[in-house]
């Protein structure tokens, strides 16, 4: 018995131990743990009946911090568009030009000749500038005006001295006025300096022909070249002078070759026209074309001539340019005068080729020739036609201070057909390489400086009409550069005349367009909403963790 008892007090004893240490274990365990939990000791130090604060939780914190960086971030994306934005405006080569014929890229020739302008050079385009930007100005036939507008301020961008201003007609009738005469509307640009002004008009800058495949009307910008020239030429100390000499019923009058006037215009030329039988030669004449007289000369007009050449007075290179037909007939007084600076004209006769290769338009008589001699002997031609050319003798190499030299030649495969030919002779020619263009010259010296007194001679009219000007051949860029040769102003067509391109209507005008759709609508819109919507879900997802 005395050992139940034992026993029970031993169990009251280990009950009440355990109890105690129960009692006592919470204690233990935050003594033993430094500290409750952060949390437990939030709901310890709480008042009763009250919740912790959910902006002082770590959850809050660190959605917040998520939401700030990307506010942050999508103010950072806006202030960087307007900043591309404005500096766009002030430098347009930050625009991508993402047009199919590189429209609104200035040509490396443009870009040379504004790198060179050294005086103040304005460009003033006729209209409002959203009329330029928006293609509002001639819209109902396709033109891309605003390559004007694109390309101009390109040309400001190069040189500062270069500056393009947009003249409202209806708010500037002041400005309009003092240029009445050039007719300032809407589309027009008006190149400026205190030398001298250009006025170019929608025809200078853009062009319209149908496709003879397709009947497709077909669009093309010369807007490049033209605004170049028309810079080149405001700038110019000297403006060279063409004059077409007229009263002798001339084959080719102003219709008939106006592409080539229209060329030589682009080129800088003034062209002038005289009745040279009641008219004296203008004293500031680089070049005088006598283009196909179906009547003879007199000898006050040949004197006239002569005086020409031999002006002493004249610190520049002057040039006679004539060209003939076979139908043309006999010109005894202008043919004694070409023979003077040796050279004779086949009247009545027509060069033809025998080999297929060497004509074109499946027509013996349009032969092709080779360009010869040292006048342009730096350059290439990939194609040169003379068709219905009379040939062109060389009566001497040199003769006192006259050199003579050709400057188209056939083939050996080329022959002269006359009235008197028989059928016979034509089948079985006697073949011999024929001149088609000569050049004859003299040197006028002034102290240590030389000049060109030249005559040149072409054997056909017809490379001057609109025919074989606007064709593959490569007719056109020869006669710009013998004629700028001619006359010392440059010995390259391609300084001025640049490649025209075919606009294309689904082009996109990356200056527009691009900074529209790509600047406004996705970088300023759409990605500062997608990263918006982004922190809201990477927020709102880790609140609820």
């Amino acid at each position: 018995m005395d050992e139940n008892k034992q026993n029970l007090e031993n169990q009251e004893k280990i009950e009440g131990a355990a109890a105690s240490e129960e009692a006592a274990g919470p204690q233990k365990d935050v003594e033993s743990d430094g500290g409750a939990a952060p949390g437990k000791k939030a709901e310890q130090d709480a008042p009763k009946g009250k919740k912790p604060s959910v902006f002082r939780g770590n959850k809050f914190k660190r959605g917040g911090m998520a939401t700030v960086l990307t506010v942050v971030f999508i103010a950072v994306v806006v202030v960087l568009n307007l900043l591309v934005s404005v500096l766009s405006e002030r430098f347009p080569s930050m625009n991508i030009d993402l047009t199919a014929q590189k429209m609104n890229t200035l040509s490396d020739q443009a870009v040379d000749i504004a790198k060179g302008v050294q005086q103040d050079t304005d460009i003033y385009l006729i209209g409002t500038e959203d009329a330029y930007k928006n293609d509002a100005i001639y819209s109902s036939y396709g033109l891309k005006y605003s390559q004007v507008m694109n390309l101009s301020k390109r040309l400001e961008e190069v040189n500062q001295k270069i500056h393009v201003q947009f003249i409202d007609p209806d708010t500037n009738p002041d400005f309009i006025s003092r240029y009445a005469s050039d007719s300032l509307t809407t589309g027009r640009v008006l190149v400026s300096t205190e030398k001298r002004h250009k006025v170019l008009s929608v025809d200078d800058m853009f062009s319209m022909s149908q496709n003879s495949t397709t009947g497709a009307t077909e669009i093309f910008s010369n807007v490049d070249s033209a605004l170049a020239g028309a810079i080149e030429m405001v700038n110019l100390d000297k403006v060279p002078v063409l004059t077409i000499a007229t009263g002798h019923e001339e084959m080719l009058g102003e219709e008939s070759m106006g592409s080539f006037l229209d060329m030589m215009e682009k080129q800088n030329f003034d062209v002038q026209q005289i009745d040279i039988l009641t008219e004296d030669i203008p004293e500031d004449t680089q070049i005088l074309m006598i283009a196909t007289p179906s009547t003879d000369y007199t000898e006050e007009e040949i004197q006239k001539l002569r005086d020409l050449l031999s002006d002493e007075e004249r610190e520049e290179s002057i040039a006679i340019l004539l060209s003939f037909f076979p139908g043309q007939g006999k010109l005894p007084n202008l043919t004694a005068f070409l023979e003077e600076w040796g050279v004779s004209v086949g009247s009545g006769s027509v060069v033809m080729e025998s080999d297929a290769n060497r004509y074109a338009l499946s027509d013996p008589r349009c032969v092709i020739v080779d360009s010869v001699g040292t006048a342009l002997e730096k350059n290439t031609y990939s194609r040169l036609v003379s068709p219905l050319s009379v040939p062109i003798n060389i009566l001497f190499t040199g003769n006192g201070d006259v050199g003579v030299e050709a400057l188209w030649t056939t083939s050996e495969g080329a022959y002269v057909v006359t009235e008197s030919t028989s059928q016979e002779e034509i089948e079985d020619p006697d073949t011999a390489q024929q001149n088609v263009a000569t050049l004859s010259s003299t040197i006028a010296q002034f102290g240590n400086e030389f000049y060109f007194r030249s005559v040149i001679v072409f054997g056909s009219s017809n490379i001057f009409s609109d025919g074989f000007m606007a064709t593959a051949f490569d007719n056109a860029d020869y006669l710009s550069d013998l004629l700028k040769l001619s006359t010392d102003t440059d010995g390259s067509a391609v300084s001025v005349l640049t490649e025209r391109v075919q606009t294309n209507t689904m082009d996109v005008t990356a200056s527009q367009n691009t900074i529209m759709v790509l600047g406004l609508g996705v970088f300023t819109i759409a990605l500062p909403v997608l990263l918006l919507v982004a922190g809201l879900v990477i927020f709102l997802k880790r609140r609820h963790l």
